[in-house]
């Protein structure tokens, strides 16, 4: 009997790893769930739909003249445009597209990690992401992180390593060439892939890798061959490229929205990035803290594979900090944009870890601690500016401020005493309120600032206590020291110090039933064939369910695709409007529907100074969403 207990035990042991990373799975889909029927829709994910699906039904072509505004490659919008072309348009289909492509996405995860490292690590992998709300939320929606992070393990998965067989390595690179017909900014995957396998099997296989991947690749270009160069042309040097001139836009095109973010908010947008990709982040700088030395890979080809990420991921997380926080046309935009190559950072901390052997680790006790110390600091002060006054409560500032001090002029004390919020006053002219909203937002900062080293000086002593305490503890301070940070790291990734900071477009409500009846209740209002003026609001969505319905196709990106000057053809053949086209498009729309959040402005005063009857306003979209109810007018010359 014990013999047969201890054989169950055993066998149940031999099944925990895969258990765990179940486990992991489940939680991550049903929270996916959740999130995918409770974010609101934003303008990029009914752009990606509603175009999509007009492309998938022959609409439109994507990049066609005086089409929609076909700002990424050709397959970002195709995919879900098919998936909602076959099974049905609308945002539930979207949203239940977006949870397949999530637990695509963690079986890759899963069979990368446990190739190279182990079954536990695998199950560790699972759980990185499924205790991230964050990164949950951004893969529950329709919008591309969630597909190109399913492409991108899948793609290593096939073509990474050197026992790869060469019809792997063939659909490897051929899906890294559809991940560039995906989005612009992850071609570097396909040309990376191309260089290792020939670095990794020499000419042959290089070639076969080559052909396949380049060749999608140029399919692609070919089926919408030229107009396709217009995403190489407004995302390239026109001084390097002026032969691209006749694809690029205008530059007496004038943009109408800039982000105007100030460099406190782009450090914000840098923070962001790092508490909602924490765990990643951090795994990425403790695979640097313990590279080992080039003779003690196990052999040659773990070497290339660690090249290979450790590279790849420098240069995407570069290139996305350079697009977003150089920039102004998405600054806030930076913490989506490492979403897409995040899993990169994990397979790299696992793949380097795996390599791990007494001895063989360069001991660098003083950057760990440096690590252990700024990075909880650097946290504390992002999360400060979703909870400053939490941590600055108005009585303590109100106390702080009411604080008599003794004058002073140039070192000189004179008689009498002031308040705190006096000297302000009088050194910098600020009033009450703005010594007060100052002082709360900086006392904040320097209390949360301080949360984190309190945070970080506890992971150090439990770092240094540690040591030879059990047997299984490493006995590198650099290893320990990583272990506690990534451990403090994913008991944190639910609360809103990290991840569970991420709550943008949270909502109580159904959102998917919500657009739906709003879609509907709107298809009732409108007879077919109807031509729209769209700012029904900042997704495009309720548009996918009206029958027979016409809308300008330029619209859907909002304000983003509005300039403020241009000549009005060539505005509109490259996907944009402006006032030159204003004008004409009310006059010639039948009816006009705005978001009464969004009237307001030069389309208030051409509605309320015009020929316009309002004929209908529907129910707000969800409690959540306030002045949601769409405005419905009718042009009456």
């Amino acid at each position: 009997m014990p013999t047969l207990a201890r054989r169950a035990v055993e066998k149940t042991k031999s099944w925990l790893p895969e258990a765990a990373a179940l486990a992991g799975a489940i939680v991550s889909f049903l929270q996916s769930r959740h999130y995918a029927l409770t974010q609101l829709s934003v303008l990029d994910e009914g752009a990606y739909l509603l175009k999509g699906f007009w492309f998938a039904t022959g609409q439109y072509v994507p990049y066609q003249d005086y089409g929609p505004f076909t700002n990424h490659m050709p397959l970002a919008f195709l995919i879900p445009g098919y998936v909602q072309a076959w099974f049905g348009p609308g945002l539930g289909v979207a949203r239940a597209f977006a949870l397949l492509l999530g637990l695509v996405f963690l079986v890759g995860l899963w069979l990368l990690s446990r190739r190279w490292g182990s079954r536990w690590w695998a199950a560790a992998a699972v759980w990185v992401f499924a205790l991230n709300p964050a990164v949950i939320k951004i893969y529950s929606v329709g919008v591309s992180q969630g597909l190109i992070a399913a492409m991108l393990v899948w793609t290593l998965y096939l073509a990474l390593g050197a026992e790869r067989p060469t019809w792997q390595i063939a659909l490897g690179s051929g899906l890294a060439g559809l991940m560039a017909l995906t989005r612009l900014n992850m071609t570097p995957v396909l040309f990376f892939v191309i260089v290792y396998v020939f670095w990794e099997h020499g000419r042959y296989r290089g070639l076969i890798a080559a052909g396949f991947g380049v060749g999608i690749w140029l399919i692609g270009h070919a089926v919408y061959w030229p107009n396709i160069l217009q995403m190489w042309a407004n995302y390239t040097p026109a001084a390097l490229t002026p032969f691209l001139d006749d694809w690029r836009i205008p530059v007496e095109a004038l943009p109408s929205w800039e982000s105007g973010a100030s460099l406190h908010g782009r450090w914000l947008s840098l923070l962001e990035a790092l508490r909602f990709n924490f765990v990643p982040l951090a795994a990425a700088l403790g695979a640097g803290l313990m590279w080992p030395k080039r003779t003690d890979w196990r052999n040659e080809s773990q070497w290339r594979i660690g090249i290979f990420l450790a590279t790849l991921f420098t240069l995407l997380l570069a290139m996305h900090a350079l697009a977003s926080l150089g920039g102004d046309y998405c600054v806030s935009c930076f913490p989506l944009y490492t979403s897409f190559f995040s899993s990169l950072a994990v397979l790299l901390f696992i793949h380097v870890w795996a390599q791990r052997t007494p001895g063989n680790v360069v001991e660098s006790r003083k950057a760990a601690i440096a690590v252990l110390l700024l990075l909880p600091a650097a946290v504390g002060y992002g999360a400060s500016v979703l909870a400053g006054a939490r941590f600055a409560p108005n009585t303590w500032v109100r106390w702080l401020l009411i604080r008599e001090l003794p004058r002073f002029d140039r070192l000189r004390i004179l008689p009498g005493r002031v308040p705190v919020w006096g000297l302000l006053e009088n050194r910098f002219g600020w009033e009450y309120a703005d010594a007060f909203r100052i002082v709360q937002n900086g006392l904040g900062y320097a209390l949360a600032v301080l949360a984190g080293l309190v945070v970080g000086l506890f992971l150090i002593w439990v770092v240094r206590t540690s040591q030879g305490r059990w047997a299984w503890v490493p006995k590198s301070f650099s290893i320990r020291a990583i272990g506690a940070l990534l451990v403090a790291g994913l008991l944190l990734s639910p609360t809103p110090v990290l991840g569970g900071g991420y709550r943008t477009y949270d909502c109580d409500s159904n959102v998917v039933d919500a657009y739906e009846r709003l879609g509907a209740e709107l298809d009732e209002i409108l007879p077919e064939g109807a031509l729209v003026f769209w700012r029904g609001g900042r997704s495009a969505v309720p548009l996918l369910y009206l029958d027979d319905v016409r809308a300008y196709p330029t619209q859907l990106n909002g304000d983003y695709t509005y300039r403020l000057a241009g000549e009005a053809d060539q505005l509109e053949r490259y996907g944009l409007w402006g006032p030159a086209l204003l004008d004409d498009w009310l006059r010639g729309a039948d009816f006009v529907l705005v978001e009464q959040d969004l009237y307001r402005t030069w389309l208030q005063a051409a509605i309320e100074n015009g020929p316009y009857d309002m004929v209908a306003t529907t129910a707000p979209l969800a409690d959540c969403a306030p002045r949601s109810e769409v405005l419905v007018f009718v042009y009456q010359p």
